[in-house]
């Protein structure tokens, strides 16, 4: 196969909280320029958005600004800083988080995608789940519900697509509350490679064990807060995905940053890199 190279993020949260010193619309535009940036370096095919650009929904402190106020930050991620990348030839898919519960009408008006979606790369087909897919359009401030993975829609995939491999990616999986056929699926499906998630704001790699085949659940980090006290080891960033006739490699990402850190309250520069690799053999 021709080789290709594809870009993953998720968690930008463009709200009204700033953080690490940095005003949210200036972060959210500096993740806009580094992705510009990560192509003039090196193209790229295709940009996969797993979720949470906003907290319309939000139910701690002040409460989402959808119920609140009307507004719509999903929609302002897609129609103020999204649309700057409509000029480059690569795809884009943006799938729905915990923090988009709009009902697919409503995604799609606001944000221009579907909650789901495919993206394929020759011998390898991206699936972007919606993995929380109830309570949508709701009338309460929620941070969403989780429904797990739908195995079904994966079954149709690899019947529909006999000749590719499959990669599974969401907002979120949490393996302990999916389903005995989720585990059952990744352990016996060979042409099931390895998940990318969100959601938990950390560049990880988690080994998902016997009961999964042994497969990978590869997170993809964030351009908000990290999970940890000090965010320096999970900074704002995104995934790369090599995908070639041997297989694909992924590395973290995180572009050259100027923040204020929560641990020591200076101004710290974090430097371009790229970590936490993870090889994937065909």
């Amino acid at each position: 196969m021709k080789p290709k190279r594809i870009l993953i993020a998720s968690d930008i949260h463009l709200a009204h909280i700033d953080w690490y010193g940095v005003k949210t619309d200036d972060r959210v535009a500096k993740f806009i320029s580094d992705v510009e940036a990560e192509y003039e370096k090196e193209p790229f095919e295709a940009l996969l958005l797993l979720g949470d650009y906003a907290l319309d929904f939000w139910q701690w402190s002040i409460k989402g600004c959808y119920l609140r106020e009307g507004i719509s930050n999903a929609n302002r991620f897609a129609k103020d800083f999204l649309s700057r990348l409509d000029k480059y030839p690569f795809v884009i898919r943006a799938i729905a988080g915990n923090h988009e519960q709009y009902g697919e009408e409503n995604f799609k008006r606001l944000v221009g995608h579907s909650r789901t979606g495919l993206y394929d790369a020759g011998d390898v087909l991206f699936v972007l789940l919606d993995n929380f897919a109830a309570n949508l359009d709701p009338d309460f401030h929620s941070d969403g519900t989780f429904t797990g993975t739908d195995v079904s829609r994966v079954k149709e995939l690899l019947a529909g697509y006999p000749d590719k491999k499959l990669v599974l990616c969401a907002h979120h999986f949490d393996p302990a509350n999916e389903s005995e056929a989720f585990r059952e699926l990744l352990k016996n499906e060979p042409r099931l490679l390895c998940l990318f998630g969100g959601h938990v704001h950390l560049s990880r790699i988690v080994d998902l064990g016997e009961d999964c085949g042994n497969k990978k659940l590869i997170y993809t980090g964030n351009y908000s807060y990290s999970k940890e006290k000090d965010p320096a080891s999970s900074f704002w960033g995104f995934r790369e995905v090599y995908l070639d006739e041997t297989g694909l490699t992924t590395r973290y990402i995180t572009p050259e940053n100027v923040y204020v850190s929560p641990v020591t309250n200076e101004t710290t520069v974090h430097a371009y890199g790229k970590q936490d690799e993870v090889i994937i053999h065909f």
